[in-house]
């Protein structure tokens, strides 16, 4: 007969099992939706890096505007450009005032995706890393969506 304990730790060792499998699931998902992507050639590392070098001296000066004009339709669909300067402000502020930025190699999937990393750096010496997503949309460029890859640790705020 196996005893309560015995029974609570063969539960929990369950349990932990059941939240990996889950965990390697929802990874494989995320990985399948996500495109596979190659090292860009030329024209398109220069196209992809004078969309986002724009927007970027567009947030820096505060010409929220212009920066709008940068977005896929998907976003300017979302959000309108009053929104859309409300949501750089409170979510991507270390875009707008750095010391300096810096871009990553850019990729894309030969069918009109590409990402391009973005590190923005403070005065204080303290990185926090972007990944900009661009679609291709009636031959030009368009920011499709920018997620935070790293922000600096906590003890460095």
């Amino acid at each position: 007969m196996i005893s309560a304990s015995g029974r609570a730790a063969g539960f929990f060792a369950a349990l932990r099992m059941t939240v990996a499998g889950v965990g390697l699931l929802i990874g494989l998902f995320v990985h399948a939706a996500e495109p596979e992507m190659r090292l860009s050639p030329k024209k398109v590392r220069d196209e992809v890096r004078t969309v986002v070098e724009a927007q970027l001296a567009a947030l820096q000066a505060g010409d929220f505007a212009t920066a709008y004009d940068f977005a896929a339709r998907g976003i300017k669909r979302q959000f309108d450009a009053r929104l859309f300067a409300a949501m750089i402000r409170r979510g991507y502020g270390a875009l707008l005032k750095p010391d300096r930025t810096d871009l990553g190699v850019v990729r894309d999937d030969g069918e009109g995706t590409a990402q391009v990393s973005v590190i923005a750096t403070d005065r204080q010496k303290r990185s926090t890393i972007y990944r900009y997503w661009l679609v291709k949309e009636d031959d030009v460029w368009r920011i499709s969506g920018v997620m935070l890859e790293q922000r600096p640790p906590r003890g460095d705020i």
